[in-house]
């Protein structure tokens, strides 16, 4: 398995990301939280893609 920048070489343990409880999607992410409810996986996706563009922006600009 490939590794992701900056994580040293270990076996990591990877799961869906994406639960549907109820008519509700949400998502779940590295810092162990479970974000939603969103009324589709498509928003779920999209929102998780913004999520993790936001945490990268964050870790660059404290490295700037």
């Amino acid at each position: 398995m490939s590794v992701r920048t900056g994580e040293t070489n270990k076996r990591w343990f990877r799961n869906e990301r994406f639960s549907h409880v109820n008519d509700e999607w949400f998502f779940s992410t590295r810092e162990f939280t479970e974000e939603g409810p969103f009324f589709s996986k498509q928003d779920a996706e999209m929102e998780l893609l913004l999520y993790i563009r936001h945490a990268n922006d964050s870790l660059y600009k404290n490295t700037a």
